[in-house]
């Protein structure tokens, strides 16, 4: 039994420097989602929650490190009490990280933002003059009306200098033919991807954590039962 509460204790131990690695790679992201904002985003408002994404990364990678570090602290004290707090902390983190990918991969998928959903709708009001809502993701994105340029040919529209490669829509190959809708999507997507595939890895990790400190303390427990019994 000795040899298999050492072997717990290492593992325990190699698990908690992983997510104490991925709980950095997550600050990481978050730093690097705040870096990607540009200036026209944060001018515009249209940072979609990035921001608040970011600082949240941050939070719960920091979170992640330190709750690793308590974890080695657990097992370099043999303390039963503090081994179960780390287990419930690996649980709370793997609910609220499985929350958040949820969210994010719903967001990629079906949703739109109400001012880029209000923007599509304006284009097809025939009686809306200008649409600056919309111009300002054509700018942004590089993309042009909901589905394609065309969108602007079917309502006998000319296509806005938004709609073009530095507004010169003079010649034809400036001309964005990709829908805003899709550009969108394609956007969170590409930002999301990075933060998902960490996320369900730091999952699997917190997950194997939380079980292989479940078995150590079950095993100190057992350990000083028999000490007890013999002495």
């Amino acid at each position: 039994m000795y040899c298999t509460t050492r072997l717990l204790r290492y593992v325990l131990c190699v698990i908690s420097g992983v997510c104490a690695l991925g709980g950095c790679l997550l600050i990481w992201y978050g730093a690097w989602l705040l870096d990607s904002l540009s200036d026209e985003q944060r001018v515009l408002g249209m940072d979609h929650g990035e921001e608040l994404a970011a600082v949240l990364c941050i939070l719960l990678g920091s979170v992640i490190v330190v709750g690793s570090l308590f974890g080695s602290l657990a097992v370099a004290k043999d303390s039963r009490t503090l081994l179960i707090c780390y287990a419930v902390l690996l649980v709370f983190l793997l609910i609220v990280q499985f929350v958040m990918v949820s969210i994010s991969y719903a967001a990629s998928r079906d949703s739109l933002p109400a001012s880029l959903r209000q923007g599509l709708d304006d284009l097809w009001d025939l009686q809306h003059e200008g649409n600056s809502t919309l111009n300002s993701y054509e700018e942004w994105l590089h993309c042009c009306g909901r589905n394609s340029a065309e969108d602007y040919l079917h309502l006998e529209k000319m296509p806005p200098p938004s709609c073009c490669l530095d507004r010169d829509c003079t010649l034809p190959t400036n001309l964005f033919m990709a829908g805003c809708e899709v550009k969108f999507k394609e956007y969170v997507t590409a930002k999301t991807a990075n933060l998902h595939s960490l996320s369900w890895f730091l999952v699997f990790f917190e997950f194997a954590g939380s079980v292989t400190t479940c078995y150590l303390v079950d095993s100190i427990r057992n350990d000083r039962d028999r000490i007890r019994f013999y002495n």
